[in-house]
């Protein structure tokens, strides 16, 4: 049997279990596969098909995260396959796969104070839609989410200034209070339903760096780079990494303190355990 058509089958068995965007992110990546070797067997997947895709990969420049991504969904497969004796042995046992990481934009303590209060005092100059955006990305800059959860927030999730909320990427679920910042951002009144209207995300991007730039702020800017600033906020304004890792979601205290190493502050602070020693 093919291996993409396996795999695409098993795809169709569990996207009920999966987000949308992760379906696309495993049918997109098997795809790869299926581009460099149309004809796969199932039985043909061995540690010596996975370093030639990966050097394939590698020659079409892609970027390392890339690499990374398209051979971890190629192994989430294999691993179906091999519980269920489709293939013999492990093709990832001899081959490791290095975790990538990339630089994670944000914006600074003083950058975001300035959007906000911008925002606040100058939004009249701003259309609707880009109110709208800007609203919602400065939302996230304050609480963390996401743009599927901010695309989901519902009124009946946010009780008593704090959001409770089940994470659409993770199923993870959350509880924020709202800071006084975030708070303003709300619409007034809270009515039933969803909180904002947030449109499809290459758009909202688009529009959030017009809105930016009528703002005075011309850093590239897009929505995921609020989360980005929300975790380096709250390490630079002393908030404990295990409870930033609570309010963003994270499984894992590895995955928050990749946003430690980018927050100066966070470093001269814990640097300063040393004085103890006197």
């Amino acid at each position: 049997m093919r291996f993409i058509d396996c795999a695409l089958e098993y795809l169709n068995k569990c996207s009920d279990e999966l987000s949308p965007l992760t379906v696309r992110t495993y049918y997109w990546n098997l795809k790869k596969v299926e581009l460099f070797s149309p004809e796969l067997s199932c039985d043909e997947v061995t540690s010596n098909f996975v370093r030639d895709f990966k050097h394939h990969l590698e020659s079409l420049r892609n970027k390392e995260a890339t690499v990374v991504k398209a051979l971890s969904v190629l192994r989430v497969f294999c691993n179906k396959m091999k519980a269920d004796d489709v293939i013999k042995t492990d093709p990832f046992e001899n081959v490791k796969i290095r975790r990538a990481y990339s630089h994670r934009g944000f914006l600074t303590l003083r950058e975001l104070k300035q959007l906000y209060l911008n925002f606040i005092d100058r939004r009249t100059v701003l259309t609707r839609a880009e109110d709208e955006v800007m609203q919602v990305f400065l939302f996230s800059c304050f609480t963390g989410l996401r743009y599927g959860d901010l695309r989901t927030l519902d009124s009946s999730e946010i009780f008593d200034w704090k959001i409770r909320k089940q994470m659409h990427k993770t199923g993870e679920a959350v509880y924020i209070p709202i800071p006084v910042q975030a708070r303003l951002l709300l619409p007034e009144p809270l009515k039933p339903g969803l909180v904002f209207h947030v449109v499809e995300n290459a758009t909202f991007n688009r529009t959030l760096r017009k809105a930016a730039k009528k703002l005075g702020h011309y850093k590239y800017i897009h929505c995921h780079l609020a989360r980005h600033t929300f975790a380096t906020t709250c390490i630079t304004i002393g908030i404990p990494l295990p409870a930033t890792s609570k309010l963003l979601g994270h499984r894992n205290l590895d995955t928050t303190l990749i946003y430690a190493k980018y927050v100066d502050t966070f470093l001269d602070k814990e640097m300063k355990k040393f004085d103890r020693l006197r």
